[in-house]
């Protein structure tokens, strides 16, 4: 059976990408989940909580249109590990704070901040690839399954952090995100 929709898991680099890309994606969101529930935990006062979501999210509007010129005009696939390996720092960083007791939530949203404006600036640079990735007629096919993975990772990557911050703690919750890249 040769589903069209499926295609472009056939191109090897494509096929990378993707799973990588699953793979980070829940981490990101086991991440923005542990998170609102560290800053809730440690000031129980919801407006930390919504800080955080906000400064995780907010790059996101601003600072996309910056990572798509940048995309335009760098190498796209060292963009892409450059913003990467940052989004992997700050989540490290975060993963050593919670570990040791300095998860400030100031310092929290802050470095939230920093992930989220990581993503906003790289995320372009990963969808502007795509073509280069698949054959033409598959490009469809490549998009969508770009939107399925992201949508997979928001139900995937909340369900694992509600498990990782019952059975762990939140240094794990980050700590994984971590190594999702």
């Amino acid at each position: 059976v040769d589903l069209v929709s499926l295609r472009p898991l056939r191109s090897r680099n494509f096929a990378l990408l993707w799973s990588a890309a699953l793979v980070s994606n829940v981490g990101s969101w086991m991440q923005t989940v542990a998170l609102g529930v560290l800053v809730t935990a440690r000031t129980h006062q919801p407006g930390w909580t919504g800080l955080v979501a906000a400064a995780a999210f907010i790059p996101m509007g601003l600072l996309a249109p910056v990572g798509g010129a940048l995309a335009d005009r760098l190498d796209r696939r060292r963009w892409l590990i450059l913003t990467t390996l940052a989004e992997m720092v700050f989540a490290a960083v975060l993963s050593v704070l919670a570990a040791t007791g300095h998860d400030r939530p100031d310092v929290v949203v802050i470095l939230a901040f920093l992930g989220g404006a990581s993503a906003a600036i790289g995320f372009p640079a990963y969808q502007a690839m795509l073509p280069d990735l698949v054959p033409a007629k598959d490009l469809l096919g490549a998009v969508s399954l770009s939107t399925a993975q992201f949508n997979l990772g928001r139900v995937i990557g909340p369900a694992l952090a509600g498990l990782t911050l019952i059975r762990h703690d939140y240094q794990t919750a980050f700590a994984i995100k971590a190594a999702s890249f």
